[in-house]
């Protein structure tokens, strides 16, 4: 069969299975569709967010309020301890959500409206006085941020929670992430177009103050699709009800090597992205056309779709940590070539439309792995410990503290305070951009480092959920209660259903990817 027939098949099996999942699957078409749906909600509500973040790059805090990269550092230092302080919380509020409802999906509810209120004040903020601008930012983006990063951190879990099947998780991701691309697209389209009907483009403030409402509120109404419309399931048995103390959760959790592994390539995210981050001043700098920014804007764009659609196949041919490797290579390419060529912007735009290309790639790879992390913590200690694990955060934003100085400190030492115009100048712009090539190549080298020591393969996740299938029924049935050990938000599966999604067979365990006993 032809790569055409086989599109028309998987076309023609989306539909057959649209109130009903296929075999082997326990998510329907109509489920994935509406959590992609909700996903364009939140991908706009995203893409406002990101017009007000705490980087030179950020046109609205750089360009308009005209806050300094260093002040920047301090209010994202000052976020950082926040969320280290918080996070416990948090992930107990995750492993205790109230209301039956699962641990991911109320969150969609009830962080939506007050995150698209927060992000529209940001146009309508003070500028008489240097100090009280950047005191007014700092405190509403610390609560923006927490309440955005938990709105979407509950969204892509929402992923892993829909289904214990790992192929099927990456499989969600891709089609979710395609759709929802859209959204971003869309503003990115959109946004130079708009910006034409006001006296300073997008360096009018009168520009953010109809954007910022209009796209959170749009955005914020789709995602109630993802809420009201999908369930979360979970391997469990029956009566599971899970009880863990602080100590004992993260006792369990820092033990498990492939959340280290995971987490640890987080830290250099930011740098991996610093040259790619750079082209809003490309377009504003260096093009200085808003016509022909739009269109690029869309095209660049694609880059997002290509990676997010070809990542699936990727996995099945070469697994998820091989993918991530050739991302970070390209990324990493893509770099090298900005470090001596960036003064041409359609160079640097063919060079960002490769590093997001790698980016969207692992879009899908990073939560399918995370989602294998949490399935092998509850094979090796029977507890599911999405909000536990999300205190790698703390982890995590302790070594942030160091790292986001390099980008503020790149671009002062470049000369870049609080006149962003000093970027119309090619001698400045080169030379910063060149040396943020340069932690960009730095930071997918890190990045892909960590990586090289996972070794959790596909198969070893799927014989994993078949032992864990296999123990829910034994403890059912030593228990004499109905055997039905995939949940649903709170609800239990027929047995019927259960059964159709996968046939459990029973016999032997499943051996430690690390090398360890069970336990």
């Amino acid at each position: 069969m032809g790569i055409i027939g086989k599109a028309v098949g998987a076309v023609k099996g989306f539909f057959v299975h649209w109130n009903s999942p296929g075999e082997g699957d326990y998510v329907s078409s109509k489920e994935i569709v509406c959590y992609s749906v909700g996903g364009i909600g939140v991908q706009f509500v995203a893409a406002m967010c990101y017009t007000i973040a705490m980087q030179a790059s950020c046109l609205l805090i750089g360009s308009v309020y005209g806050l300094k990269p260093s002040d920047l550092f301090i209010i994202n230092t000052i976020n950082t301890i926040v969320t280290i302080v918080i996070q416990p919380l948090k992930s107990y509020w995750i492993d205790n959500t109230p209301g039956g409802k699962g641990k991911a999906r109320p969150y969609l509810l009830w962080l939506g409206p007050p995150c698209a209120i927060l992000i529209s004040v940001f146009g309508f903020i003070p500028t008489t006085n240097y100090t009280v601008t950047l005191s007014v930012i700092g405190v509403l983006f610390i609560i923006m941020n927490f309440i955005f990063q938990f709105y979407l951190g509950m969204y892509n879990q929402l992923a892993q929670l829909m289904t214990p099947s790992s192929a099927e998780r990456a499989k969600i991701i891709s089609l979710s992430s395609i759709v929802y691309s859209i959204a971003p697209t869309i503003t990115g389209f959109l946004l130079p177009l708009i910006s034409n009907a006001f006296e300073r483009g997008q360096l009018d403030i009168n520009f953010y103050r109809l954007t910022l409402p209009l796209f959170s509120f749009i955005g914020c109404f789709l995602a109630f699709f993802a809420y009201f419309c999908t369930k979360e399931r979970v391997v469990v048995p029956r009566n599971y009800q899970q009880k863990v103390k602080f100590a004992d959760g993260m006792k369990k959790i820092v033990r498990n090597r492939y959340f280290w592994i995971y987490n640890i390539t987080t830290w250099f995210s930011t740098l991996a992205t610093a040259i790619s981050a750079c082209l809003p001043w490309a377009y504003i700098y260096l093009l200085q056309d808003a016509n022909i920014q739009s269109v690029m804007t869309l095209v660049i764009g694609t880059a997002s779709f290509v990676g997010m659609a070809l990542a699936p196949l990727m996995i099945k041919k070469t697994g998820k940590r091989n993918t991530v490797l050739i991302s970070d290579a390209v990324r990493l390419a893509a770099a090298v070539v900005l470090v001596f060529y960036n003064t041409n912007f359609w160079v640097f735009a063919v060079a960002c439309y490769l590093m997001n290309w790698g980016a969207a790639v692992q879009i899908i790879t990073n939560p399918a792995m995370n989602g294998d992390a949490l399935d092998y913590q509850q094979w090796k200690t029977g507890d599911r410990l999405e909000g536990f694990s999300m205190n790698f955060a703390i982890i995590n934003n302790v070594v942030l503290l160091g790292l986001n100085y390099v980008i503020p400190y790149v671009n002062e030492y470049f000369g870049l305070i609080n006149d962003y115009d000093v970027l119309f100048d090619e001698s400045i712009s080169s030379a910063m951009f060149s040396a943020l090539a340069i932690v960009s190549i730095i930071g997918c080298a890190l990045h892909a480092l960590p990586m090289l020591f996972w070794n959790m393969s596909e198969k070893d996740q799927a014989n994993m959920i078949e032992e864990l299938k296999e123990r829910a029924h034994k403890l059912n049935a030593e228990q004499g209660l109905a055997d039905a050990s995939v949940l649903s938000s709170g609800e239990m599966l027929a047995r019927d259903e259960y059964d159709a999604a996968a046939d459990v067979s029973g016999g032997e365990g499943q051996s430690d990817p690390e090398g360890g006993d069970e336990q």
